[in-house]
């Protein structure tokens, strides 16, 4: 009888670590490294204000423009999931989600129309056009933004997945699979978002938004609206894309902690923003995520 009670408890034992060394729901917090963004640099994207002259000067393509320049990662990022890791044949369902950020350094250009016609010589007509750039960072313009210095740009976006176990080594197991991306980002520096910051169709009223922007007393002012435009935008319309998911967990039996690594390979459908150029949901296409499990 006490043979069969210890044997029937090292049996209970045994069957408890074995179920226990795969879960069958689980949930992750992770820290990410984002390599799937990136952006090219615009040094002079035109905002054209039609046929405006000063003078007798048509300066109207090359009075006002904006500049995104040295686009860099953040080392914020940070996410979760939840998963299912009982269902036939795909044997797992998992809903993901990465919050990042970015920051690159943004400005307007002005014309400056008295430094302009000060070069006005009756040898030189045709004066070269004389621009003020106006800083649009955080740090310029006195606004904070979870610990960035430069033009912020944030990303929220959220995973569907279905995984497939295609390796296991008892403790460590690997698994791989696909599934769709919804994307929420923050507003690039662009004509549309400066003419929404300073409530102006700068077409039409080109005088008054280039006077105002070309006093330095106007142009903080103004600087500092367009940044918080880009903050009070926070997260857009979704843009929809794929990804291509590997990874690999670590759990001990009996215990619930497990440590995980995913590494996701992300394809987006369309553009991040329509209203300016540039910004990319590839950059190298990887996004890598490092976290601690608790599944049951």
């Amino acid at each position: 009888m006490k043979k069969l009670s210890v044997f029937a408890v090292a049996a209970f034992v045994t069957m408890f670590a074995v179920s226990n060394s795969y879960a069958w729901v689980g949930a992750g917090l992770h820290w990410g490294y984002d390599l799937s963004m990136s952006m090219d640099d615009v040094s002079k994207e035109k905002i054209n204000l039609g046929s405006f002259k000063i003078a007798d000067l048509e300066v109207g393509s090359e009075a006002l423009y904006v500049s995104r320049l040295q686009w860099r990662n953040s080392p914020l990022n940070f996410g979760g999931k939840v998963y299912l890791d009982f269902i036939p044949v795909i044997n797992a369902i998992e809903l993901s989600c990465n919050f990042g950020l970015w920051q690159y350094d943004g400005a307007l250009h002005v014309l400056n129309p008295q430094k302009t016609l000060g070069n006005v010589t009756l040898d030189n007509p045709i004066p070269e056009l004389v621009h003020d750039e106006i800083p649009l960072t955080l740090k310029n313009t006195g606004l904070s933004y979870v610990g960035l210095s430069g033009t912020p740009y944030a990303k929220l976006h959220f995973d569907a997945s279905v995984r497939k176990q295609i390796l296991d080594l008892w403790l460590i197991k690997f698994n791989g699979g696909a599934g769709v991306s919804a994307h929420f980002a923050t507003p690039l520096l662009s004509n549309a978002l400066v003419e929404k910051a300073l409530d102006i169709k700068i077409s039409d009223d080109a005088s008054a938004a280039l006077a105002n922007l070309s006093d330095p007393d106007l142009a903080k002012g103004a600087a500092k609206k367009i940044v918080q435009e880009i903050i009070d935008q926070a997260l857009g319309k979704p843009v929809i894309g794929g990804h291509i998911v590997l990874g690999v967990q670590a759990k001990l039996p009996v215990i619930p902690v497990g440590v995980y690594v995913d590494g996701k390979y992300m394809f987006p459908f369309s553009k991040f923003d329509s209203d300016a150029s540039g910004v990319k949901g590839f950059g190298s296409g990887l996004l890598f995520n490092m976290g601690i499990s608790l599944s049951l």
